[in-house]
């Protein structure tokens, strides 16, 4: 090799070492996001987050697949390919597949900012790992060396590379799914603080109100419902119910199924219907008709609904009561004066159900409920 050549070298070697640096950054993160996507969340467990949004979106599961397992796959071979030297065909599999993670990086990055209009900070270094690397794939194309030069040296062992990928991959693997299940539904202390009006002008006297802010397409509103419905079922009449309709952006049909149930509530209901739309697996249009007509709606008056203005001018007032009650995340739910945020067990909902009933905090907290 000549002095000429040295300096070229050592660019392709050093573009070689940030680019098999950045596929282990992008591994290990997309490790760690897997877990949070097959498991309540462990890395970025922010309840209502950006890291929530992006999941919970339509986005999340390309086929079904989490979109994390293309993302580790991407940077598995795009290490593998840096791994098997300067020749053509080697750099030209690897600029072709850079490419495409430079694309399917700024997608994604789009994507939360324009369509979700929220960010995942993992998905950040993910997408940005994916862009740069991809890069240096594409450049490293231009710098092929002739058959009979000789190969530079790599300045890190193959064995070494590898080792590295395996614990970038097993480490979060391993930590996060042993991790034990704290998120999904266990006790949840609530908040006791002055009412908002939204919520005081709903209480009644002699029945515990419950008012809950729901999204029938949010994953963990759902897993609530699998809490809460059996509780609500023991107590009949001396528990009574209202939901609000909070319809996230970045949840496909959500508000589609909002829609519906406020339709429903229109026939007297909302209720059978509301339990059906947590329970579907469909929540389009033609879904939600479905589970109006196994409700046994009148479905001429549900579609003359549907083509109002109606459930949206009621979506509209639950989503300004949300803002009023300082709603961040869900699910969140009142139990009369008590506020729980987060997934809650049935015992802590039926302890608070009890405390309402007969004004346990109430008197605590200076809040008697108000007749209605």
């Amino acid at each position: 090799m000549t002095t000429d050549d040295a300096p070229s070298s050592t660019s392709v070697a050093t573009r070689e070492i940030v680019l098999q640096a950045l596929c282990l950054v992008g591994l290990a993160v997309s490790a760690m996001l897997l877990v949070d996507y097959v498991r309540p969340p462990v890395f970025c467990a922010d309840h209502g987050s950006g890291c929530d949004a992006v999941r919970q979106s339509s986005f999340a599961r390309p086929f079904g697949v989490p979109l994390p397992v293309p993302g580790a796959l991407y940077f598995v071979a795009l290490l593998g390919l840096s791994l098997l030297g300067a020749s053509d065909r080697a750099r030209r599999l690897l600029a072709s597949l850079g490419l495409l993670g430079v694309l399917a990086g700024v997608a994604l990055v789009a994507i939360q900012g324009f369509v979700l209009h929220h960010w995942c900070r993992y998905c950040i270094v993910v997408d940005a790992s994916s862009i740069i690397a991809g890069a240096l794939a594409v450049s490293l194309r231009m710098d092929v060396r002739a058959p009979d030069a000789p190969a530079p040296r790599r300045r890190v062992p193959s064995y070494a590379v590898t080792g590295a990928a395996l614990l970038a991959l097993l480490v979060p693997l391993g930590y996060g799914l042993s991790r034990p299940s704290e998120r999904p539904i266990g006790p949840n202390a609530p908040t006791i603080a002055p009412l908002p009006d939204v919520i005081a002008q709903l209480q009644q006297r002699d029945v515990a109100t419950i008012v809950e802010f729901v999204d029938y397409e949010c994953p963990f509103c759902r897993r609530q419902q699998e809490a809460l419905a059996p509780v609500l079922a023991s107590y009949g009449a001396r528990v009574r119910v209202i939901r609000k309709n909070v319809p996230l952006s970045f949840h496909e049909h959500a508000r589609d199924a909002a829609r519906a149930a406020c339709c429903a509530d229109e026939q007297g209901r909302g209720e059978a219907v509301a339990a059906a739309l947590f329970r579907a697996e469909d929540l389009t249009p033609a879904g939600c008709e479905r589970v109006a007509r196994e409700a046994h709606l009148d479905l001429e008056a549900y579609r003359a609904c549907l083509a109002s203005r109606r459930p949206d001018v009621v979506i509209e007032r639950d989503l300004n009561d949300a803002r009023a009650a300082g709603v961040s995340g869900l699910p969140t739910l009142y139990i009369g004066v008590e506020r729980f945020e987060g997934l809650t067990d049935a015992t802590a909902l039926r302890a608070s159900i009890e405390r309402a009933l007969h004004g346990g905090p109430a008197d605590a907290a200076g809040h008697a409920p108000q007749g209605g």
